[in-house]
């Protein structure tokens, strides 16, 4: 065990280390409630703490019940130690821990314990301290962060970034090893504040069982072949005619029946199965593609695959095998990957066209993409968002926004395309603004079948 650093007391301890309107959705399947997790799951014992601070954890609780006051428990995570590390190494990242520990030590009552749990994390046992009174030591540690490194550290640019997690006790726990698995919890939840209290109507919780539900539903109709596309026609305005299809992604379940994947996505992104869904999609088109000399097909995909370089070298190892099928390869990307990494989504475009395909911004006007970025991306298309597009015939101030984003694309020699187009007057005002191509239920609804090849539903091969 380390040796304890001076200047602390001796009470201190310190230790180691979406489908549109009208599709069926896969939230309404009942096949899924089947595949939820179970309640609770078995598993080895264990500590994932220091033995002491947890022995002493549970002491502390068990006197806070017999004296009927109440106490908390609190984890500091300092989420940036790493960059401090990596900027200037690991005797500074200790002397940093050290100071944290004396300052926020010197704020507390002598009964209380710190004791540093983890390379970047403090747990604080708060003895006869009510809620509000964690809630006022807490802010008062937040402020030691914030301002940390004001002062010491003259000769470099030291910054240190916290989350504070808590947990009363026994109000909400009555025993160590749920305490620091609440306090787990609180610190490392979405709370926008930086003191997170575990909240005992966890609201996370059913959010949290419902992702990782749908994580295992996707993942397991992946592994039964039951993912599919569906495909929509995208109409050119000057000849009415079908110009391509946009490919979407479609889950059929065990009884057949096909459902939209859309509402899948975030939680594929979330769990780390995006990448999978995106390659699968794409050899999914290519094959298509393969198959039929004379069709485009466009598709989605994910913020995150634009910074896969592996999806790339999947991509073009696959058009390489056969060249011809790149000029008819439309790939889609969204206008919140410019605000995610521009100089990523530039490199992601750029590679897509010298492959010989042709890349859309998708969602075009949600993000107001500036002057600066439209042009340092060079995509070739742009589709308008559809949320401008469905009340065009109502709303005067989207006509005028959809001709401002119109004028404004097709003054960089892009080609447009209108999403949503519900009916006739949607229809004519767009072809009246000069819209390149249209889509939307007005002309076609996704259709689970190869229109181009006169082909009937899906049989499930």
């Amino acid at each position: 065990m380390a040796s304890q650093p001076e200047g602390l007391p001796p009470s201190t301890r310190i230790s180691g280390s979406a489908p549109r309107k009208g599709e069926p959705s896969i939230a309404s399947d009942p096949e899924f409630p089947d595949v939820d997790l179970p309640e609770t799951l078995s598993y080895p014992g264990g500590d994932f703490y220091p033995r002491d601070f947890v022995d002493t954890l549970e002491k502390a609780i068990q006197n806070i019940i017999s004296e009927h006051s109440s106490g908390s428990l609190m984890l500091v995570s300092i989420s940036n130690l790493s960059m401090i590390i990596n900027a200037y190494g690991h005797d500074t990242s200790e002397i940093v821990m050290h100071d944290l520990i004396k300052m926020i030590v010197a704020i507390l009552s002598s009964g209380d314990t710190v004791q540093r749990l983890q390379r970047d994390q403090l747990g604080i046992i708060l003895r006869n301290t009510y809620p509000e009174d964690s809630a006022i030591i807490a802010q008062r540690i937040h402020t030691i962060i914030q301002n940390f490194g004001r002062d010491s550290f003259a000769t470099v640019a030291l910054h240190i970034i916290g989350a504070i997690g808590s947990v009363s006790f026994p109000q909400e726990t009555a025993g160590a090893h749920d305490a620091l698995d609440k306090a787990y919890v609180a610190v490392n939840s979405q709370q926008s504040s930086p003191h997170r209290t575990y909240d005992m109507t966890r609201p996370e919780a059913d959010q949290c069982r419902q992702q990782m539900g749908l994580a295992n539903y996707l993942f397991k109709a992946y592994k039964e072949k039951r993912l599919r596309l569906s495909y929509q026609p995208i109409i050119e305005s000057k000849t009415g005619k079908t110009s391509h299809y946009e490919a979407l992604l479609r889950l059929v379940n065990q009884t057949g029946k096909i459902s939209s994947a859309g509402a899948l996505i975030p939680v594929a992104e979330k769990m780390g199965m995006i990448d999978i869904i995106d390659t699968m999609v794409m050899e999914m088109v290519i094959q298509e593609l393969r198959n039929a000399n004379d069709v485009t097909l466009a598709f989605n995909v994910s913020n995150m695959t634009t910074e896969n370089v592996g999806w790339l070298e999947r991509l073009s190892q696959l058009i390489k095998e056969t060249p011809y099928i790149a000029p008819r390869l439309i790939v889609e990307i969204t206008e919140t990957a410019i605000h995610r990494d521009l100089r990523r989504t530039a490199f992601f475009v750029a590679s897509l066209q010298s492959m010989g395909c042709q890349v859309a911004l998708d969602d075009f006007g949600s993000g107001y993409t500036s002057f600066r970025q439209l042009k340092a991306l060079s995509v070739d298309m742009v589709k308008i968002d559809g949320v401008f597009i469905k009340d065009l015939g109502e709303s005067a101030d989207n006509r005028f926004f959809v001709k401002t984003l119109l004028d404004f694309a097709q003054g960089f020699g892009l080609t447009t395309v209108a999403e949503f187009v519900e009916n006739g007057e949607i229809t004519k005002i767009l072809m009246e603004m000069g819209v390149d191509f249209m889509q939307g239920y007005y002309f076609g609804k996704p259709a689970n079948h190869r229109a181009w090849l006169n082909e009937g539903e899906y049989s499930g091969e």
